[in-house]
């Protein structure tokens, strides 16, 4: 959901506990490869703070900032306006429901598929996952369930859709040396209809993945 839809939402809860996983509008991905990783997440966090703090222009004080470690020499950068954090928390606190943790989409989409989360799916994973809410699309590739290419697109048609992700697609194969071939694909609430979605994969050569329960999963996912 967007940071206004959690605003309405807390207006209708009731006095209960909840937790809110937002869409990723606001949010900044970065994955950085390093040639040494330390160990423990507060040495983590640092290396991903140094190495953000040389490419990011805007104030980092700014932001929540969290680190995480998707495996290898990898570190995975998540930044979240303190602004849109403390709009979504103020209208909560205005309304009699608790908000007791505040995430991510497709961080919880990616967890529970690349977790194994999911019967049988431990043992294999596809190579790109794409979540799509109304007009915003996350294409996220991975190699042996690590991630290590995330773009964030905007789309209000099929055919727009269709552009984004080929682009995405030749992007990695230019610059990765990947060709991903099997695709996760969680559509929650997207602007349009496709009319013939096995033939956006066949056209971008990529074979659906098979998800156990994959609507209801989505749904769950997205919050």
């Amino acid at each position: 959901m967007s940071v206004d839809d959690a605003g309405r939402l807390a207006s209708v809860l009731g006095n209960r506990s909840w937790g809110v996983f937002l869409r990723s509008d606001p949010f900044i991905f970065n994955i950085f490869d390093f040639e040494h990783l330390p160990r423990g997440a507060k040495k983590q966090r640092e290396l991903a703070q140094w190495r953000l703090e040389k490419v990011f222009p805007e104030d980092l004080s700014n932001f929540i900032h969290t680190v995480l470690h998707p495996g290898g020499k990898r570190l995975l950068s998540v930044l979240l306006p303190l602004r849109d954090a403390g709009r979504v928390e103020d209208w909560f606190r205005e309304h009699p429901a608790s908000l007791t943790f505040l995430g991510n989409s497709t961080l919880e989409l990616m967890n529970r598929l690349w977790a194994g989360g999911l019967a049988g799916m431990r043992k294999q994973s596809p190579q790109v996952m794409i979540e799509l809410d109304h007009q915003l699309g996350v294409a996220v590739f991975q190699e042996s369930s690590r991630p290590y290419y995330m773009r964030k697109f905007r789309c209000d048609s099929e055919q727009m859709f269709l552009m984004e992700v080929r682009k995405t697609l030749e992007y990695v194969k230019s610059n990765y040396s990947r060709t991903p071939r099997s695709v996760a694909f969680f559509p929650g609430r997207p602007k349009f209809a496709f009319s013939n979605q096995a033939e956006i994969w066949r056209q971008l050569n990529l074979t659906p993945f098979a998800i156990p329960g994959g609507a209801a999963f989505a749904m769950s996912g997205a919050g």
